[in-house]
């Protein structure tokens, strides 16, 4: 959450009430909620620190939503100030900015079947073909996967984490050898799991929190979503082997992202190293973000899962 004068700033840039407003949580940003007025549906208002993202990254990322909203691609709308900004300063080091609140809700357990995977792998889809035409503005511009802080894993990862280092600086090699041409590389989501989506009846997908966006391999949002896969299996403890799980579930999402993009079978083999890649991002967070000595028990219990796999080299 963040104070009050803060809150209301935001708020008053965007003409909400902020008395009305509902904080629904965030990880690094404070989300809030506000009802349906003057003709609007339900919004959610965004407040980001600077230490987190610049006003110019926060501007790139709603040009690069307004892009895939207007053609087409199932996102929530974003929304101009009151004085038509897309970002608002609104104190010291805070920005704010305010979407639409995604139709639907977050995906249950009848939800989870080849329907919702085939909608989701279409989602995907034309959002990486979409981004191909794609140009950014000149003056704010999403970074390089290479120039986001947070991924920075040998500068973050501590010298005692030896056989995590070394993963990592094996995988940042092979990456640096990897073709960027724009059928295979480009401005994508970097976190659409099943937290960052919501579903409709018929199964159709609306995609949101771009907060992660940044050019990096097209088949790098695909590994996200598989690893997320895999770790929902283990965390809900669902009976069969999460390999074939994983399998089942990849099976469906291609057969809906290849309806609308292309991707060579090439990629498709290098996604066992890319899931690799994305758990040591997903342990390298954790040291930025966390003391072990304060975390809960939960969070222990992943950060020993993730070291343990790591370590076995899964």
């Amino acid at each position: 959450m963040v104070e009050d004068r803060v809150l209301d700033a935001a708020a008053d840039a965007f003409g909400l009430d902020a008395s009305l407003l509902t904080y629904t949580g965030g990880n690094v940003n404070a989300i809030y909620q506000s009802p349906a007025h003057n003709g609007h549906g339900d919004q959610i208002l965004r407040v980001s620190k600077e230490s987190w993202r610049s006003e110019q990254e926060i501007v790139a990322e709603l040009h690069f939503m307004n892009y895939m909203f207007n053609n087409g691609l199932s996102i929530p709308q974003p929304f101009l100030s009151r004085t038509g900004r897309w970002v608002e300063n609104v104190t010291e080091g805070c920005y704010a900015s305010l979407f639409a609140k995604a139709p639907g809700r977050t995906p249950t357990e009848e939800d989870w079947n080849p329907n919702m995977f085939v909608h989701w792998g279409r989602t995907l889809g034309q959002l990486h073909l979409l981004t191909q035409s794609y140009v950014p503005l000149q003056n704010a511009k999403r970074r390089d996967w290479k120039q986001e802080p947070w991924m920075d894993m040998l500068r973050h990862l501590p010298k005692e984490e030896v056989i995590a280092r070394q993963q990592a600086t094996e995988l940042l090699n092979w990456l640096e050898t990897l073709p960027t041409d724009s059928r295979n590389y480009g401005l994508v989501h970097c976190d659409l799991h099943a937290h960052n989506i919501f579903v409709m009846e018929d199964g159709t997908i609306t995609a949101f929190d771009f907060d992660d966006s940044c050019y990096h391999w097209f088949v790098y949002d695909i590994a996200i979503i598989l690893y997320s896969v895999s770790v929902r299996h283990n965390r809900l403890n669902i009976e069969g082997d999460p390999n074939e799980h994983a399998a089942w579930f990849l099976e469906w999402f291609l057969k809906g992202y290849q309806e609308i993009n292309t991707i060579e079978s090439w990629w498709l083999e290098a996604l066992p190293r890319f899931i690799r890649y994305r758990r040591l991002l997903d342990y390298n967070f954790l040291f930025q973000r966390y003391e072990w000595e304060t975390v809960n028990h939960d969070l222990k219990v992943k950060w020993l899962r993730l070291k343990a796999e790591i370590e076995e080299k899964v």
